[in-house]
């Protein structure tokens, strides 16, 4: 019988089939040494991975990745980080009014402050939404969490292929 010719499945080199293998015997990859079942359909020959465990763990390592990176965008977009220097500014005004401008403690000035520590608050967290730090670490994560869903894409379809045999 003839040598057929397919490629291996990690590192895509060719890889020489003899006729003599069978649907489901193993081969293994002379480059990378990665094993493979022969899939063997009328006359084409199609290699796919003997071993599929070490792809399950890295899919299941894939997963946690993801989910990591999800948690540390959701935290990213709900805290507060720079905004609470707002209260700071709020405390300031209060003691400005009070020192400086003799004004007397009632509950007109707390809700003044009250508001400059809200406005403040508000201003410096969408400054740093807007120009900073806040924006580019969404963005890295968003960026990072697309890379890693892709390997998941990727993994799931070698596992898939695996499992036709």
């Amino acid at each position: 019988m003839d040598t057929q010719k397919a490629r291996c499945v990690e590192c895509r080199s060719e890889i020489s089939v003899p006729g003599s293998y069978a649907h489901g015997d193993h081969v293994k990859c002379p480059t990378c040494g990665t094993r493979h079942k022969v899939v063997r359909s009328g006359e084409a020959v199609r290699l796919v991975l003997a071993d599929i465990t070490p792809l399950k763990e890295a899919l299941r390592a894939n997963e946690a990745q993801v989910s990591r990176l999800e948690a540390e965008l959701r935290h990213a977009r709900h805290s507060f980080r720079i905004g609470v220097n707002g209260i700071g500014f709020g405390v300031v005004y209060v003691v400005w009014q009070i020192a400086l401008k003799e004004r007397p403690i009632g509950t007109d000035l707390v809700w003044e402050a009250v508001g400059v520590a809200v406005l403040t608050g508000v201003l410096l967290e969408l400054a740093n939404f807007f120009f900073f730090a806040k924006r580019k670490q969404m963005s890295r994560l968003s960026r990072e969490i697309e890379e890693v869903e892709a390997e998941g894409r990727a993994l799931q379809q070698k596992l898939r292929e695996a499992s036709r045999v």
